[in-house]
C-alpha cells in the first residue's frame, strides 16, 4: 500500500511540475517551433538587389546569442556564428550598400564590431575597434550609407557618441562634439538631405557633412528616447518611445496624425506605405490612416523590434518578431506569414514587381510588368483606427506574474542533549554529619529526586563489606575533623579538595553518589566520630571526586526512508519550480529590456 501511495503522490508531483512549467514558459516556446531559436529576433539586413538573403541577429538569451543567416526568403536559416560569446546580442545589421557580400554586425553587450566578406556567411571581429570605446560601452546600432561615391560606415555606441569609417572598420573617427550627457547614448542613425541625424537617450541630433560637432534639433517635440529613423522621399521619420513624428525638412517636426500611441522599434518604407515595428505589434499606411498588418488573417499585435527591405525589391519586407522569429510580406507590409509557412521567394518576381508610385490619389503609374502577374494597381484604403486614445502597453515578455518565493523554513536539527556539568557546592561545617562511603569532603553532587537510589540492607553475608565501609568512614571523619579545627583567629578552614579520580562504576554503568545530608552550622564544634550510613559495597570506593551525572545514550529513531521521501518530494519539486520560474522570468526581463537599452 505504501509503494501505491508512494508511486501516486511521485505521479501528481510531476503532473504539477508539468503544468507549472507550462504556464511559466512564454508563449514564444511553442509558437517559434519552425525557427532555429526561441530567442527574439533583435535586428535584420536584406543584401542589396537580393531580396532572399537575410540575416537576423538575436538576444542572448534563453540560448546565446548568434547571427542567423537564410538565403531562401527566410524558409531555412543557418547559424552562421556558432562561436560567439554568450554575453552577446546583435542589435543591429547593416549590409555595405553597394556590396551584397560585405556586412557589419554590432554588439550590444560587449561593444564589439563584425564583418563578413561572404555575404554573411562567416564573421571575424574587426580588431581594435572595443578599444576605442570607454569600459562599460557598446554598439547599439551600424549604419551604412554613400558619401561622395564612397561606402561609410557609422556606428552609434551607447556612452562614446558616434564613429566613423570609410574603410570598412580598417580605421575610425570619433564624432561626439556636442553630445553630453544621455545624448552620448545613440539609438537610431539615418542620412536625410546634407546632414546625418542621430536618436539619443536625449531627443534628435543632427551632424553637417564634413563637420565634427552635434547640434541638438531645437524644435523637435521630445527629449525621450529616439528609438527608429527613416528617411522617405520628401518625409524623414522618427519613432519614439511613445509617438511618431515626421518632417520634411528636418527642422520643423508635427506628430504623425492617428499613429498609435506606443515604442517604435524600426521603421520601412516601400515607397508608398510605412511599415512600422512597436511595441503592440505591425502597423502599415500612410498620411493619417494606419492599420494592423496581419499574419494569419489576424491583425497582428505583439512586439516586433527589427524590419528590413532592399530598396531594389521595396514590396518584400522582413519584421524581427518577439514570438514569431522572422516574419515575411509580400505585399508592401499588409500581410505577412511566418516560420512554417513560407514558400521559398521567387527573386526573380520580388525584383519585377515595381511598387506603384506615391501620388495624392489611387491612381498608380504606368509601369509596365516582365511577368504575367499584373501589378497592383490600386491603392488599398486603410480603414481609419481610433484617434490618438493611447494603446495598451505590451510587454515583449508573456505577462506571467512574478510571485515571491516563499522562504522555506528550516527543519530542525536533532542534537544530542549537552553534557551536565555539575556546579561546584561548598561544605559548611556541621557538628553531626552522615557520609557515604565515597566520603566526598569538598563538594556534592545533587541526585535526581524523581529516581532515588534505595539504600541496600546490611545483612551477615556483608560484614567484609560493612567492615571496610566503617573503616572508609572513620578515615572519612579524622579528615573532616582535622579540617574543620579553629584557626588562630577563630574561624573555620575550608578543606582543601583531594585529587581527582575516576568515579566508581558497577558493570559499565557510572553511579551517582549520595548526597550528604548538612544542618546549620554552629560556632562551636565538638570534635566526634561521624554516624556512617553504610552504602551499598558496590559503591565503596576511597575517591573524594564529584562523580558526574551520566550524559543519557539518545536512542536512535528508526526513519520510515520512503515516507521522508514523500514528504520531502514536493518540497524539492517546488523549489525547483521555483527556480525555473526565476530564469524564465529573468530570461523574459532580459527580452523586455534588450530592445529598449544598449
Amino acid at each position: 500500500m505504501r509503494g501505491i501511495l508512494s508511486r501516486r503522490r511521485g505521479a501528481v508531483a510531476l503532473l504539477f511540475l508539468v503544468v507549472v512549467l507550462s504556464s511559466l514558459a512564454p508563449a514564444w516556446v511553442a509558437a517559434q517551433s519552425d525557427a532555429p531559436t526561441p530567442n527574439a529576433v533583435l535586428s535584420l539586413a536584406v543584401a542589396p538587389g537580393a531580396p532572399n538573403q537575410v540575416l537576423a541577429g538575436v538576444l542572448n538569451s534563453p540560448q546565446p546569442a548568434a547571427i542567423y543567416r537564410s538565403i531562401d526568403g527566410g524558409v531555412a536559416w543557418n547559424n552562421s556564428t556558432p562561436s560567439l560569446a554568450p554575453n552577446i546580442s546583435i542589435t543591429s545589421l547593416a549590409f555595405d550598400p553597394r556590396s551584397a557580400r560585405t556586412a557589419f554586425a554590432a554588439d550590444g553587450g560587449g561593444g564589439l564590431i563584425f564583418r563578413s566578406e561572404d555575404g554573411g556567411a562567416t564573421w571575424s571581429e574587426i580588431p581594435g575597434f572595443r578599444n576605442l570605446l570607454s569600459a562599460n560601452s557598446a554598439v547599439g546600432v551600424v549604419y551604412t550609407t554613400v558619401e561622395s561615391n564612397r561606402s561609410v560606415l557609422y556606428a552609434g555606441t551607447r556612452f562614446d557618441g558616434v564613429f566613423r569609417s570609410q574603410d570598412s572598420g580598417a580605421t575610425w573617427q570619433q564624432l561626439d562634439g556636442g553630445l553630453g550627457g544621455e545624448a552620448r547614448r545613440i539609438r537610431s542613425l539615418a542620412s536625410y538631405g546634407n546632414m546625418l541625424y542621430a536618436g539619443t537617450h536625449n531627443g534628435l541630433y543632427r551632424l553637417a557633412q564634413g563637420a565634427t560637432a552635434w547640434e541638438a534639433v531645437a524644435d523637435f517635440p521630445t527629449t525621450d528616447i529616439v528609438f527608429s529613423l527613416l528617411a522617405d522621399r520628401n518625409a524623414l521619420y522618427a519613432g519614439t518611445g511613445s509617438s511618431l513624428y515626421a518632417s520634411s525638412d528636418g527642422a520643423a517636426w508635427e506628430r504623425v496624425p492617428n499613429s498609435p500611441s506606443t515604442v517604435y522599434y524600426a521603421l520601412a518604407t516601400t515607397g508608398r506605405l510605412i511599415v512600422m515595428a512597436t511595441e503592440n505589434g505591425l502597423w502599415v499606411g500612410s498620411g493619417d490612416a494606419w492599420n494592423l498588418a496581419t499574419v494569419a488573417g489576424a491583425g497582428y499585435s505583439a512586439p516586433v523590434y527589427a524590419l528590413a527591405n532592399t530598396p531594389r525589391a521595396p514590396r518584400t519586407i522582413y519584421a524581427g518578431a518577439a514570438d514569431a522569429w522572422v516574419l515575411r510580406s509580400e505585399d508592401e507590409g499588409l500581410t505577412f506569414a511566418g516560420a512554417g509557412a513560407l514558400p521559398p521567394l521567387d527573386v526573380a518576381a520580388a525584383l519585377a514587381t515595381a511598387t506603384p508610385t506615391f501620388t495624392p490619389t489611387p491612381t498608380p503609374t504606368d509601369t509596365a510588368t516582365p511577368t504575367n502577374t499584373p501589378t497592383e494597381t490600386v491603392t488599398p484604403t486603410p480603414s481609419p483606427t481610433a484617434t490618438d486614445t493611447p494603446l495598451p502597453t505590451l510587454t515583449p515578455t508573456p505577462t506571467a506574474t512574478r510571485t515571491a518565493v516563499p522562504t522555506r523554513t528550516p527543519t530542525p536539527t536533532r542534537t544530542a542533549p549537552p553534557t551536565f556539568t555539575p556546579p561546584p557546592i561548598s561544605i559548611e561545617l556541621e557538628p553531626t554529619a552522615t557520609a557515604t562511603a565515597t566520603a566526598t569532603a569538598a563538594a556534592t553532587v545533587p541526585v535526581d529526586t524523581e529516581t532515588p537510589l534505595p539504600t541496600p540492607a546490611i545483612d551477615a553475608a556483608a560484614d567484609d563489606s560493612r567492615v571496610q565501609a566503617r573503616g572508609a568512614g572513620e578515615r572519612a571523619a579524622d579528615a573532616l575533623q582535622r579540617a574543620s579545627r579553629p584557626a588562630e583567629d577563630g574561624t573555620l578552614t575550608e578543606p582543601a579538595l583531594p585529587p581527582t579520580s575516576a568515579p566508581a562504576t558497577t558493570s559499565g554503568v557510572t553511579l551517582p553518589t549520595p548526597t550528604v545530608l548538612a544542618a546549620p552550622p554552629i560556632a562551636t564544634i565538638t570534635p566526634a566520630p561521624p554516624t556512617v550510613t553504610p552504602a551499598s559495597p558496590a559503591t565503596a570506593t576511597a575517591t573524594s571526586t564529584p562523580a558526574p551525572t551520566a550524559t543519557p545514550t539518545v536512542t536512535p529513531i528508526p526513519i520510515d526512508v520512503m515516507a521522508e521521501i514523500n514528504t520531502r518530494l514536493p518540497v524539492i519539486f517546488l523549489g525547483a519550480i521555483a527556480a525555473l520560474g526565476l530564469v524564465v522570468m529573468a530570461a523574459g526581463v532580459s527580452i523586455l529590456r534588450g530592445p529598449r537599452d544598449i
